[in-house]
């Protein structure tokens, strides 16, 4: 059932990977507990809204002064209103599901991409060259549950939505709900100073530009060097 709902929804089943090396592709997910935490505001959500509607028809039956045609005719919409909702409870347990499992984080040696949601899906890719801060946050109920945001600021890049669309806020790359906060923040601290180290995204180990007479002298060494080479 799941396939075919993203199928439906047209939701790709895995990204493609960003930019790099292929033997240094790392995939990380949301923690176990981000699920699970996720499901307990479902359940809330869901008795939100079946409680209030309990209540109405309580009142509703209360009201003897209340026609009984009118007072069939309201309980009769409660009723099927309630019916439409249980139908949908596997639906949205789905789809609680899927937002957790289609949640993707993927670090290579070059770059990082994130991609979330199944009604609006988002996709974030970032380089190395761009990034300028990585910090780790958590609250109270994250720490209670072992899990933190990594959040990665860029100076640059961007964020693409399933029509190609910017999104907001796409100078803010947000591993939600991981458990692993530090293994991934040391991983992209790792391989960012590689990445600078050979001179890919620092522009203070980029090559100079040669003036006018250096490159003027490399002409003259060259057609020299050529010379002597037709003479012999």
């Amino acid at each position: 059932m799941s396939r075919l709902l993203l199928k439906w929804l047209r939701v790709p089943h895995e990204p493609a990977p960003p930019e790099g090396s292929p033997d240094s592709i790392k995939i990380f997910r949301a923690g176990a507990n981000y699920y699970r935490w996720r499901l307990v505001v479902w359940v809330f959500s869901w008795f939100g809204s079946m409680v209030p509607l309990l209540l109405s028809a309580l009142f509703v039956m209360g009201l003897h002064k209340l026609p009984p045609l009118a007072r069939a005719l309201i309980l009769a919409g409660e009723v099927l209103f309630f019916a439409w909702l249980v139908l949908l409870l596997p639906f949205s347990y789905l789809m609680q599901r899927l937002n957790y499992e289609q949640r993707w984080y993927i670090v290579t040696d070059r770059s990082l991409r994130i991609r979330a949601g199944i009604w609006s899906v988002e996709e974030l890719t970032m380089t190395f060259a761009n990034i300028q801060d990585i910090r780790i946050t958590s609250g109270p109920l994250q720490k209670f549950l072992g899990l933190a945001d990594l959040e990665v600021a860029s100076a640059g890049g961007g964020s693409t939505g399933p029509k190609g669309e910017q999104i907001a806020s796409s100078h803010i790359a947000c591993f939600a709900g991981v458990d692993n906060a530090e293994q991934i923040r040391d991983l992209i601290q790792d391989r960012l100073r590689h990445y600078r180290d050979a001179g890919l995204g620092d522009p203070n180990t980029a090559p100079a530009t040669p003036t006018v007479d250096q490159a003027a002298a490399n002409l003259l060494a060259e057609a020299r060097a050529l010379r002597a080479a037709a003479s012999a």
